[in-house]
């Protein structure tokens, strides 16, 4: 008999709040506790024969993950970029979509949007860095018992491509996840046009030389063995 482990699950992140695409992992997790509390009401009456009873009127979630910053390429972890910069922010720019869930594909999953607070940790001289997130959920209830969605591959995701105003021949970086493994020649595509070349640096950054094509808006889509990623409008010179 063994005792499962505590760093059993994953938690991803969505500007979606229809909590349907977009989700990047939120890696560099050390620390990650969720909670589901109940607002309780005494309903304790004479014919309870003198033992106290209550009654669940409201429900509130918080989840609390702390991680490091690390840095890849330059660039820090897009999962925990999303979540800082709503920092300051008001409406639904305050609000991310959240998941977390058994990595190891057990019942337990969970879904829903929250407002995220964000507070550097372990911060003394000799320390690495690291913050803390709070997710507290709004409006929208937290979704019990959805359907696992672990997988061990997941579909690339663009967050960012730099710099702008590239023209054919010129070199981007296109940030993300699920980068490794991008299928060869065809991987890159800019408005269905095959990158000239490219090289995948990391799990997360890849550089892609522009092919020919028209100025303006263009989108870009990155296809690995699972899948094609949503396109991401990149303004080409």
């Amino acid at each position: 008999m063994s005792t499962t482990l505590a760093r059993k699950f994953k938690v991803d992140v969505t500007a979606d709040l229809t909590l349907a695409t977009g989700w990047l992992a939120l890696n560099g997790i050390n620390d990650f506790d969720p909670e589901i509390a109940p607002n309780l009401e005494d309903t304790t009456a004479y014919d309870t024969t003198g033992w106290g009873t209550s009654e669940p009127t409201l429900q509130e979630w918080t989840a609390t993950a702390t991680f490091f910053r690390r840095l890849v390429a330059g660039v820090y972890d897009p999962g925990q970029e999303l979540v800082r910069n709503t920092v300051g922010q008001f409406g639904n720019a305050a609000r991310v979509g959240i998941r977390w869930y058994d990595r190891n594909g057990g019942p337990e999953a969970y879904s829903g949007v929250a407002i995220p607070a964000w507070k550097r940790a372990n911060t003394g001289v000799k320390n690495v860095e690291q913050a803390t997130a709070t997710f507290t959920g709004t409006d929208i209830p937290l979704n019990l018992g959805i359907s696992n969605p672990y997988t061990t591959a997941s579909v690339p995701v663009i967050t960012g491509i730099t710099p702008a105003g590239v023209a054919v021949g010129g070199s981007v970086a296109i940030q993300g996840q699920y980068f490794t493994g991008l299928v060869a020649t065809t991987g890159v595509k800019f408005n269905a046009v095959n990158a000239t070349s490219f090289a995948v640096i990391n799990d997360g950054l890849a550089i892609a030389v522009l092919p020919a094509g028209s100025a303006g808006a263009t989108p870009v889509i990155l296809t690995n063995a699972t899948g094609a990623s949503t396109a991401f409008s990149y303004t080409r010179a």
